[in-house]
């Protein structure tokens, strides 16, 4: 299928599937999509093992292989949907709880990571279906940070309050620096099957971290500068552009984080930017613009997060499985919350309502799901796989739709 066939023939199930949110569901965007989409797989799936020779499952398999989903999101949409988040962010909020922001993005990612790789790898070796080491702890690299994607997108319809909802969203802007980093390492090794001193790692989390801010913020400040300059909105919305694009595709060279930098260039144009450099027309026209290009991707992300049933073999097995790594991600979340909040506020007392909350907001998305996608093929890698659909999609459509309730219940 040439690319402009496959482009149309996706903007055609995004409208349709939108359509039937809007009409019948009428749920937040985010969740609406991923449920149609999930249903309409399960559709085909079942249409196809009634009526054999209409073949529609195949079909859309060899469709969502030439997207091919885990390249399209981390090398193409990420950088514009997280600088589409990051623009409206208040950076003054977030820098009065950046300390356990801070924690629970590195600490809690670090902490969650281990329990889970830990828990599962005792477990399947108990039950008799067992995986390495190595592969569990690379599910609780990929499964333990907050995804920024899911986060901003449920969080933006949301009315939980203001002080709350920043330390969560800071998290989920900030976490994927430390788990692509750590994602890397293991993922060397396993290619390898090389061993990875703690000082390599040190160092490369050092590069990339520290080296996407500060990419991110050379930019940023340049397109600052251009921005402040000039009094013209299609120029300057042209200007936040390619500000995205480069930030992504130099961290990508350079062996940086590329989402750091987007990030970090965000904050600085959507707060200094727009009080010092723009006017209330061109803040009006980018605000447009952004809106629109996050509404469009987070379509396209959330469709694509509820068709990717399609690429698994599911048996009652691996249903019960992936069902048993939902509670243990679960588990470990609950645990290095509380954990990472303890050690830097050791005075502040903490709720089993606030940690509880806390921990029912540490959504999946697409990104853990992409991240998935990138491992060697093999059996370790659809077990895996598996396990990671199951907890975006519970992620994605119970804790998204049941956030804002569970936050008046315990009047968070």
């Amino acid at each position: 299928m040439d690319p402009y066939t496959l482009v149309s023939f996706l903007l055609a199930v995004i409208v349709f599937c939108s359509y039937l949110n809007y009409r019948l569901l009428k749920l937040p965007s985010a969740i609406g999509l991923t449920l149609v989409a999930f249903s309409l797989a399960l559709g085909v799936t079942i249409l196809d093992y009634l009526f054999p020779a209409i073949s529609l499952g195949p079909l859309l398999r060899r469709f969502l292989a030439e997207i091919s989903f885990e390249k399209t999101l981390l090398h193409w949409l990420l950088g514009f949907l997280l600088f589409a988040g990051a623009i409206h962010v208040e950076l003054d909020s977030l820098l009065k709880r950046l300390k356990s922001i801070l924690s629970l993005a590195t600490l809690g990612v670090v902490i969650s990571a281990l329990i889970t790789g830990t828990l599962l790898y005792f477990l399947l070796s108990l039950l008799g279906y067992p995986l390495p080491f190595l592969w569990t702890l690379i599910f609780g690299v990929l499964i333990s940070p907050t995804d920024p994607v899911a986060v901003l997108t449920i969080f933006k319809t949301s009315k939980i309050e203001k002080e709350t909802e920043i330390v969560i969203v800071g998290e989920s802007l900030l976490n994927d620096g430390v788990a692509v980093v750590l994602f890397m390492i293991l993922f060397e090794i396993l290619a390898n099957q090389t061993e990875f001193h703690w000082t390599q790692a040190l160092f490369l989390f050092g590069q990339e971290a520290l080296g996407g801010i500060l990419l991110g913020l050379l930019l940023g400040l340049g397109a600052f500068f251009l921005l402040k300059d000039i009094d013209d909105y299609e120029l300057e919305v042209l200007i936040t552009v390619t500000l995205v694009m480069l930030c992504y595709s130099l961290a990508e060279t350079l062996h940086l984080s590329g989402p750091l930098a987007v990030v970090v260039a965000g904050l600085l144009i959507g707060n200094h930017g727009r009080r010092l450099a723009m006017s209330p027309k061109t803040i009006e026209h980018v605000d447009t613009f952004w809106r629109l290009t996050d509404s469009s991707l987070n379509a396209f992300l959330f469709l694509m997060v509820g068709l990717e049933v399609l690429l698994l073999s599911w048996n009652l097995t691996l249903l019960t499985l992936s069902a048993l790594s939902l509670l243990i991600v679960v588990l470990a979340r609950f645990f290095s919350v509380t954990l990472s909040l303890k050690i830097v506020n050791p005075f502040q007392r903490l709720t089993f309502k606030e940690i509880f909350f806390f921990t029912w907001s540490g959504l999946k998305g697409g990104i853990a799901l992409a991240l998935a996608l990138s491992l060697p093929k093999g059996p370790s890698k659809e077990l895996i796989l598996a396990f990671t659909y199951v907890n975006v999609v519970f992620a994605v459509l119970f804790q998204g739709l049941t956030l804002e309730k569970l936050a008046r219940k315990l009047k968070i």
